[in-house]
């Protein structure tokens, strides 16, 4: 397992500028993977057009804790959209082609796609989705009532899974940041995961809604859920949203 490490914190050291595709002008990877023919493309509720509550950034941070439980709950289509919006949401394009969003981003190059699977999310079937940042837009990417189900098994937490209104899957394409950081973007990935989550858990503080982070799963199996190329596209972290009951956290 050391050797594992070592290996890749060596492999992913600052550059060698010449030798990164940006500078050998390389054409430029997607910003977004594109919508296939025939997908169902969904537009979201506007998050700036409802009221969220003010949730102050202390009560967030200090409210979380590890969750063991969820109860059965749902989440309606407006705090889905806000989620969205916060985790991975699209502010404005500058210098042409760099995309600001709402999280940091190594070179603002967001090698980052969500996924989620909507379990009891008002409006939406059950299924798995893809969220679209710079449209604020979802595509549906499979529609079946037993995805709940293949997620929780694939994720190995059966009963937060399968009670959670939401289940997050966010899946890396590190050739994004690799394309202009060269392998330093491999990094870039993990850390951004990172970044996605925690935003997660702050706004969906202002809900009440618990979030369980997951970086335990089949690895496998969700490259078979979300159809994911397991060369280019890899599944790194996972967030169940849902609401706890009384006394079933984990100390």
């Amino acid at each position: 397992m050391n050797d594992i490490g070592n290996a890749f914190i060596k492999g992913t050291r600052y550059p060698d500028f010449s030798t990164v595709d940006l500078v050998l002008r390389v054409p430029e990877p997607p910003h977004e993977l594109p919508v296939r023919e025939g997908q169902t493309v969904i537009k979201l509720p506007s998050p700036k057009k409802f009221k969220v509550p003010d949730i102050p950034v202390r009560t967030a941070i200090e409210g979380w804790e590890p969750v063991g439980f969820f109860t059965r709950s749902s989440i309606t289509l407006k705090e889905l959209s806000f989620l969205l919006w916060c985790t991975q949401g699209f502010k404005r394009t500058v210098a042409e082609t760099i995309q600001l969003r709402n999280i940091p981003s190594s070179g603002s190059r967001y090698p980052i796609e969500t996924y989620f699977v909507a379990s009891d999310v008002d409006g939406l079937e059950t299924g798995l989705y893809r969220y679209l940042p710079k449209s604020h837009r979802i595509v549906a990417e499979r529609i079946d009532s037993g995805l709940t189900l293949e997620m929780s098994t694939a994720s190995m937490n059966f009963k937060i899974v399968t009670r959670a209104a939401v289940t997050f899957l966010w899946v890396a394409i590190p050739y994004r940041t690799v394309w202009a950081i060269g392998s330093r973007g491999y990094r870039s990935a993990f850390i951004e995961a990172g970044h996605t989550c925690q935003n997660l858990i702050m706004a969906a503080s202002c809900f009440g809604y618990e979030v369980c982070p997951m970086d335990f799963f089949h690895d496998e199996m969700m490259v078979k859920l979300a159809n994911l190329d397991p060369e280019t596209q890899w599944p790194v972290y996972l967030a169940a949203v849902g609401k706890a009951g009384k006394n079933v956290t984990l100390g």
